[in-house]
């Protein structure tokens, strides 16, 4: 196949993904058009769709990403390059994760510390889909070294989330 041909499909891949990202919040909305809780609090509903819209068009992106790395397979040097990225990148996630846990009890402020603590949470929250990104990005990597650095990567980021998602957990339990 060409590469026009592989690249026609990988972007066919992504917009299909942006659809069916934008149908979930579309149903969504549709849902909770009339509710009362939704009118009142529609910053927080906004909020809501945004994360939504992610995580659905993270996971359906999936796919047409395979298909790149499939595509870049016979590349060493990409492979090289995006596995040392991908340890840089993982390293954000435990930089955001120990952030969050350090700061959390302190009272907001306007120093650089107390903004990267603030946008620390979003980092945390993304972490899950960049840990199935490096896992597949592991499975198909052709070498030996790149391969082991995205399972780092995958296992830093896993790390990274597991700690604030049980924490959710426990409290959706404990109330």
């Amino acid at each position: 196949m060409k590469a026009a041909g592989k690249a026609g499909i990988v972007v066919g891949g992504y917009a299909a993904a942006f659809l069916l990202a934008s149908a979930a919040v579309a149903i969504r909305l549709w849902m909770t058009a009339n509710h009362k809780d939704a009118v009142a609090s529609s910053g927080m509903y906004a909020f809501g769709d945004s994360i939504i819209f992610i995580f659905v068009f993270g996971v359906a992106a999936l796919v047409p990403t395979g298909l790149v790395l499939f595509f870049l397979r016979p590349v060493r040097l990409f492979w090289t390059v995006a596995s040392i990225g991908a340890l840089v990148f993982a390293a954000t996630g435990i930089g955001a994760s120990l952030l969050f846990w350090t700061t959390r009890s302190q009272p907001p402020g306007t120093s650089l510390l107390a903004q990267a603590a603030a946008l620390s949470l979003e980092r945390i929250i993304v972490a899950p889909l960049f840990t199935a990104a490096f896992l597949i990005c592991a499975g198909f990597a052709p070498a030996t070294g790149p391969r082991r650095a995205f399972a780092l990567a995958a296992l830093c980021e896993g790390g990274a989330a597991a700690p604030f998602f049980l924490w959710i957990l426990y409290h959706l339990v404990s109330t």
